[in-house]
């Protein structure tokens, strides 16, 4: 078999994804979907293809949690300004753009001060992200949970939506209230 050019590689992949593209119209699909894997990205979320947002660790706090068995987690949520903003207002739904990001550690007693619990070992951070048109199937909200940085895989990312309509609808899917 003879080796193609570079240039006779790009057409057939324009070809293809042209292609790919008239298919994803006629199922309703978009072209974009269509010809995009959908974990191109291996630093994004399957299903939502949502990412840690940079800076995520200096944005302001909504909430600190303890969670109780069986996780046994000390959580944090924080916000950027647009989240922030809604919350202040109190404004649901929140608005397009409002991101926010839940990072946990399991919990230990402190050495230095016993009645404390203090952060342990990392557990996950999750992200979610309000995108009412990209996210519409759900809720208008993508999530992402991480796990060392990484994407956790597939089965989990399968449960959050789910958790959040079965309990949350009513807060826009958001369990966290801002603190006092």
């Amino acid at each position: 078999m003879k080796p193609m050019s570079v240039v006779a590689l790009t057409a057939a992949a324009t070809v293809l994804l042209a292609g790919a593209a008239v298919a994803a119209g006629q199922s309703g699909a978009s072209p974009e979907s269509a010809a995009t894997p959908s974990r191109a990205n291996p630093d994004a979320s399957p299903i939502y293809g949502v990412t840690l947002p940079e800076g995520y660790r200096n944005w302001q706090l909504v909430a600190p949690a303890l969670e109780g068995e069986p996780l046994n987690e000390l959580r944090t949520v924080v916000g950027n300004k647009i989240a922030i903003d809604a919350y202040k207002r109190g404004e649901l739904p929140f608005p397009d753009g409002a991101v926010l990001v839940k990072l946990a550690w399991k919990y230990t007693q402190s050495p230095e001060f016993k009645s404390a619990l203090v952060p342990g070992h990392a557990t996950t951070v999750q992200v979610m992200v309000k995108d009412s048109k990209k996210y519409a199937a759900s809720g208008g909200w993508g999530y992402g949970r991480f796990i060392d940085g990484k994407p956790a895989d597939l089965a989990q990312h399968q449960t959050c939506f789910a958790c959040h309509a079965s309990l949350v609808k009513n807060r826009d899917y958001v369990f966290t209230r801002l603190a006092p």
